[in-house]
């Protein structure tokens, strides 16, 4: 994808950002309050926090964020290496099917790789369809399903 740059997210990116983040929560049927969105940026630019993420900017190192991705390192039961999560991912509607959202996956990949990862992975709802054609075509579906047990 020519004239795109994969950077870390920045302070000055934050009401981008925002709106990106509140679009996947929306696809998702969420809402936070505020204070979340205000708690997980400031985690997400600080140096020593285990969110982490990257943004997809179009047109070079100072345009707008069109995708984001954020993701975190774990340990493993299966393994001594960590493993990668990739916790959230987004592309605004106006620029999917441009590669944005594979070139975030790769960004991921290439921190685990470097890390050293065991493995990296990630969960979507099996009605999305949109990421699940690119997920298919660059991973493998292992066939698990996911449950939320509700904490107090």
């Amino acid at each position: 994808m020519s004239g795109s740059v994969v950077t870390a997210i920045h302070r000055e990116d934050f009401e981008r950002w925002r709106i990106l983040w509140r679009g996947y929560l929306e696809f998702y049927e969420t809402g936070l309050p505020e204070a979340t969105y205000r708690h997980t940026f400031a985690r997400i630019v600080a140096k020593k926090s285990p969110i982490r993420a990257f943004g997809v900017r179009l047109g070079g190192e100072h345009a707008p964020l069109v995708g984001i991705v954020h993701y975190l390192f774990h340990a493993h039961s299966w393994s001594e290496r960590e493993v990668c999560y990739l916790q959230d991912l987004f592309v605004e509607k106006e620029s999917r099917g441009q590669g944005v959202g594979r070139r975030l996956i790769e960004a991921v990949a290439a921190v685990a790789c470097e890390r050293g990862c065991y493995r990296l992975y990630w969960t979507t709802q099996e009605g999305n369809a949109a990421a699940r054609k690119l997920y298919d075509r660059i991973a493998a579906y292992n066939g698990f399903i996911r449950y939320d047990y509700a904490l107090p």
